[in-house]
């Protein structure tokens, strides 16, 4: 018995700690696009396949939250490993570390080919690209100040109604007619991948907010029309685009089921619609997983 014990701690040396880690998980979706999002002591050093992610202290309370994203190819086994009183100076000595393994189920995507989409939308001109650059380094900012929260938080212990911590409700009604992960095809050519979902309804439907947040970016972009991202605290952003009219503005602080825009066509559309994107950092993970 010793024998197995010993050689199952050599053949996986993260083996013998599995079973007594000091954490939680809150909730979960393990497969591609997916996330997983659990709580471990304040003071913890968290890193996911040896690379460092936030770690998000409660007030008055003597857990931190951790909010992991999977890509759309995200790789079939990862490492969860925390290691409580890193940062905390309460022992002098390496602290003892624990390790997860997070099994991560591969799922299969579609390809979608949009018609109807404007050829100076398709094609973009050297005027239009001047444009994009000029909306990606605002999207860009908006997404720097979702880290520089996260990093503030860090420091200072934040409140526990942040809206990462909750299931959301769909933003606006509509038929779903873009799904996450599609291969996208605009007329016959393939363009991008889908990074999030598409909710079809009449101009002017109502877009609501999923869940409590501040409103990071509102702007008029080439690519996705009126644009609305909201930071919901966790490193967790949404996007909210080819919106009709935008209903907030930049720091505005918005509650669930506070009213963003309306449904439109604006930017690279083929109709009326919502995109809703939803966003770790800068990983695209399917919003369809945080719906209640």
């Amino acid at each position: 018995m010793k024998k197995s014990l010993l050689l199952l701690g050599l053949l996986c040396p993260f083996a013998a700690l599995a079973e007594a880690m000091p954490f939680n998980t809150v909730r979960q979706s393990l497969q591609q696009g997916g996330y997983w999002l659990g709580q471990v002591p304040v003071g913890s050093m968290v890193t996911l396949g040896g690379k460092a992610v936030p770690v998000m202290p409660v007030e008055k309370s003597s857990q931190a939250y951790v909010l992991l994203g999977f890509d759309r190819f995200e790789p079939s086994v990862r490492w969860l490993k925390v290691c409580p009183n890193a940062t905390s100076g309460a022992v002098a000595a390496t602290p003892a570390c624990y390790v997860k393994k997070l099994q991560i189920k591969p799922r299969t995507y579609a390809t979608q080919n949009v018609k109807g989409v404007p050829k100076a939308q398709r094609d973009p001109d050297a005027t239009a690209q001047t444009r994009m650059a000029a909306d990606n380094q605002a999207i860009g900012a908006a997404r720097r100040a979702v880290s520089d929260a996260v990093q503030q938080h860090v420091l200072a212990p934040v409140g526990p109604a942040l809206g990462f911590t909750a299931a959301f409700t769909r933003p606006s009604i509509g038929r779903t007619s873009g799904v996450y992960g599609s291969r996208r095809l605009f007329d016959g050519a393939e363009r991008s991948w889908h990074k999030g979902i598409d909710y079809a309804a009449p101009t002017d439907t109502p877009v609501y907010a999923p869940a409590s947040g501040v409103v990071r970016l509102a702007r008029d972009t080439f690519i996705s029309g009126n644009l609305v991202m909201l930071d919901h605290g966790g490193n967790l952003s949404s996007l909210y685009a080819h919106l009709h009219t935008m209903a907030v503005k930049v720091g505005q602080p918005v509650k669930a089921g506070d009213k963003l825009g309306t449904v439109g066509t604006t930017g690279r559309s083929s109709g009326p619609h919502l995109h809703w994107g939803l966003y770790v950092g800068n990983v695209a993970i399917d919003p369809a997983f945080w719906v209640e």
